[in-house]
Parts: C-alpha cells; structure tokens; sequence
C-alpha cells in the first residue's frame, strides 16, 4: 500500500508534540472561571487573605515612609536653592551687562553732545569776531539746547546779544534778560559787570 510510511510518520509526529503539550484539565475541580469569579469578589469586598502586621513591622514602614519622604524633601530643596541660586546670579549678571551698556551708551551720548557742543561755540566765536551777530546768537542757542546751565555758552550768547544791542539796537531785552540771570547765578564773575555798558 502507498502512503502508509508517512501517515504513521504523522501520527508519530502528533503524539510525540500532545505529549510534550503541558497537561492540564479545564474542567477539573477548582479550577476556572468559578475559582476566578470567587477570587474578584474577595478583592471587590475589600476581604483579602493576608496575615495580621505587627506593631514592630507597622513602625518599620512607617519609619521608612517617613525616611523616603525626608529624602524627597531633602532633595526638592536642594534643587530648589539651585535654581534660585541660577536665577539669582542670571538676573545679577543681566542687570551688571545693561548697566555697563547703560554707562557706554551714556558716554557716547555725552561724547557726541561735548563735540556738537565745541562745535557751534567755536562757530560762533568766529561770527561774533566778524561782527554777524544774529548767526553767533543762532550758534550759542544751539550750543545752549545742549548745556543750558553752562556759564561760557550763557556769557558768549550775552555779548553776542549785546553787541547786536549796541550796533543794531536790536536784541536788548533778550541780551538783558540773560545777563540779570547770569549775575544772580555767578555773583563772583567780575566779566559779567563789563557787560552791563552795551546794555544800559
């Protein structure tokens, strides 16, 4: 008969693999979803099969709680000087560079002004030398809407002005008006009274 070898190969085959399967009875006693079923109502009614804790034990636990919580804490608050510790010196160091940008910024700012300042008195003392006195006035105004309170800019705009006076009777008032407040501020500079014969 063809065939026959390898069927009782197959067979052989099949009884050797059923024996190496683990043997177990779905429907033996005990085991299931009836044991399942019994176990989950346990745990649902809170009754679970454990053995009583002692006093010594129960401390044990608790001491460690307590000791795990101590750590955590411990270590929250190392990390929270750090990063204070971080922000502290990143606000400093902020706050050290604006300020440094601050006084350069500062300085430019005064540089640029001295320079324009120089300028329109040094333009101004050549008008007032050749006698164009509205354009040494137009000058010393410029150099004054830098420094306001500065004596030189304030004396030069009071001649200019009091030559414009003198010659072109024109500008007296203004002319005055700088002086008076001058003699009020520097009642030490003895310049100031010459000043008074292109005016009175």
């Amino acid at each position: 008969m063809t065939g026959g070898g390898s069927i009782q190969g197959m067979a052989t085959i099949l009884r050797n693999n059923k024996q190496l399967l683990r043997k177990r009875n779905t429907f033996r006693r005990g085991f299931g979803f009836g044991k399942l079923r019994k176990e989950y109502r346990k745990y649902a009614e809170g009754r679970l099969e454990s053995e009583p804790i002692s006093q010594k034990e129960l401390s044990a636990i608790r001491q460690k709680i307590i000791r795990q919580k101590r750590k955590e804490n411990m270590l929250s608050g190392i990390i929270l000087v750090l990063v204070a510790s971080l922000a502290v010196a990143f606000s400093y160091k902020m706050y050290k560079n604006l300020e440094e940008y601050q006084v350069k910024e500062n300085e430019v700012f005064l540089e640029g002004n001295t320079n324009k300042y120089l300028f329109y008195i040094e333009d101004g003392d050549k008008w007032l030398e050749k006698g164009r006195y509205h354009n040494a006035i137009f000058q010393y105004t410029l150099a004054k809407e830098i420094y306001p309170t500065e004596f030189d800019v304030n004396y030069r705009l009071a001649l200019a002005y009091g030559g414009k006076c003198k010659y072109e009777k024109s500008g007296c008032e203004e002319g005055r008006a700088i002086l008076e407040d001058l003699r009020d501020r520097f009642p030490e500079k003895s310049e100031l009274w010459k000043l008074r014969d292109y005016f009175y």
